[in-house]
């Protein structure tokens, strides 16, 4: 039975992460250069580029939760701000859930500088993968859902730790599904 993402704690979310890490791996590794470039329309993402993505928006949570873990956080204006963090955690989630009817553009500041990615993207993801789940697993002491951080793309958006995690992890399924969709199309490369 799949994860509720919007109710799921720490050890489930990083549960999910682990799979999900894997699923990316197992789906993608074999693919080359091409195939991971490869996009239906100059409108749509490739593999590589989703995967980059991924990359670039996981990227900014990490100095956060590094001060945090080291206790030399400040909270900013907006984390004190009683009523935020409950709305807009909460609204990301369901947005980005596979299937979802909502959807949220991607902020600029999560878009990779090129549509060309190397093809050693899914070396790059691994390794930040294991960053980011060992980033989790030191957080497990702390009370996430009493933390409040601020999202690397708007300083006003902030919710909890959990849901940052909640966040991390809707976010790659959201990825992994897109990018399944494009394993299945006919013109996909076959190479």
């Amino acid at each position: 039975m799949p994860t509720d993402i919007q109710t799921a704690d720490l050890p489930a979310l990083i549960a999910e992460a682990t799979s999900l890490g894997a699923e990316f791996a197992r789906r993608f590794a074999g693919l080359s250069a091409a195939q991971l470039n490869w996009r239906p329309s100059e409108q749509e993402w490739s593999i590589a580029y989703c995967v980059e993505h991924v990359i670039v928006a996981n990227s900014g949570y990490f100095a956060p939760i590094d001060q945090i873990l080291a206790g030399t956080k400040a909270s900013s204006f907006w984390e004190r701000l009683p009523l935020l963090p409950g709305l807009f955690g909460g609204f990301l989630i369901r947005t980005l859930e596979p299937g979802g009817k909502g959807f949220v553009p991607a902020p600029k500041v999560f878009l990779p500088s090129s549509t060309d990615i190397p093809a050693d993207i899914l070396a790059r993801f691994a390794a930040q993968h294991a960053e980011l789940l060992a980033l989790m697993e030191r957080c497990r002491a702390l009370d996430t859902a009493a933390i409040i951080v601020t999202s690397p793309a708007a300083d006003f958006v902030t919710y909890s730790l959990l849901d940052a995690f909640r966040i991390i992890v809707v976010h790659m399924q959201h990825h992994l599904h897109q990018t399944s969709k494009l394993l299945a199309m006919a013109e996909f490369p076959g190479s």
